[in-house]
């Protein structure tokens, strides 16, 4: 009895090194089969019934990284206008603000920038002392004694209106002056006196030009326009008038025979209702 387990071990050994062989010879076969290489497996066939040979030659050797020059697809938005476009100069970095706050665009914005008037150098004179816009209107510089001589000269009856451009009611009433002066240019002489000039030496007749000639040009003034360069009190005084807007009317002769000024009887007085219908009975 005692001998049994001893003889019994060998066999024991012998079975289970038995089934490790089965058990390694299963996995060989399973393997052989192509259970863990899928190389020489059918490739699946696209949706549309067609085979993947020619895309699979055609992708042969190509690195899975896109290449730098391949064409950008439909969805993608190029960095840069294509090379056929219309590029405006100075472009703007992008990110960069491209508008001033409540201001103009900058340049290579896109907009468009005006001139800076300031900055411009003032119209040369002539020798005659008056300067001449590109629509032949003209203002001369001449003192208050001057203009005055001049308009009791004429030898027609004369209107001198002296008005400013800061002076709200002269620009209102300014083209009345213009309309007398196309309906009776046989009968009368119109005279434009600026007096704007208060006699700072910071601020000459000269500094006044710019404003004044753009002024009678928008107005259409073709007669006679001065830039008194005497200063705006001293003319107040020498005519006696409290204040502007003043229309001073000279007959044939010269002699100051009427005299409109915003005060007095004359008060709130303008063109079509005072002046012109005074200057055609003067005129007969």
């Amino acid at each position: 009895m005692s001998m049994c387990p001893s003889d019994q071990r060998p066999l024991h050994l012998s079975v289970r090194k038995l089934s490790r062989v089965l058990l390694l010879l299963s996995a060989a076969l399973v393997v052989g089969c192509g259970g863990g290489d899928s190389s020489d497996a059918p490739a699946p066939q696209p949706a549309g019934g067609g085979t993947a040979d020619s895309t699979a030659d055609e992708n042969a050797g190509q690195s899975a990284a896109p290449s730098a020059s391949a064409a950008p697809s439909a969805d993608s938005t190029p960095d840069a206008p294509a090379a056929g476009g219309l590029q405006l100069p100075d472009q703007v970095v992008p990110g960069a603000d491209q508008t001033e706050p409540g201001g103009p665009a900058r340049p290579g914005a896109g907009g468009i920038e005006m001139p800076d008037l300031d900055a411009l150098p003032p119209a040369e004179d002539s020798a005659s002392g008056a300067a001449e816009n590109r629509n032949g209107v003209q203002l001369q510089f001449a003192s208050w004694q001057e203009i005055e001589s001049h308009a009791k000269s004429t030898g027609k009856i004369t209107v001198v209106d002296l008005w400013s451009t800061v002076c709200e009611p002269c620009v209102k009433e300014f083209p009345g002056l213009v309309r007398l002066s196309q309906s009776m240019p046989e009968d009368v002489s119109c005279i434009g006196v600026a007096v704007d000039y208060d006699g700072r030496k910071s601020r000459p007749p000269e500094y006044y030009q710019e404003k004044v000639t753009a002024f009678l040009n928008a107005m259409g003034a073709g007669f006679e326009n001065y830039l008194c360069n005497t200063p705006s009190d001293d003319v107040f005084a020498a005519v006696d008038i409290p204040s502007i807007p003043a229309v001073l009317i000279f007959d044939a002769s010269g002699k100051l025979v009427k005299q409109f000024v915003d005060a007095g009887d004359t008060v709130g007085f303008s063109y079509e209702s005072d002046i012109i219908p005074f200057v055609e009975k003067l005129a007969g």
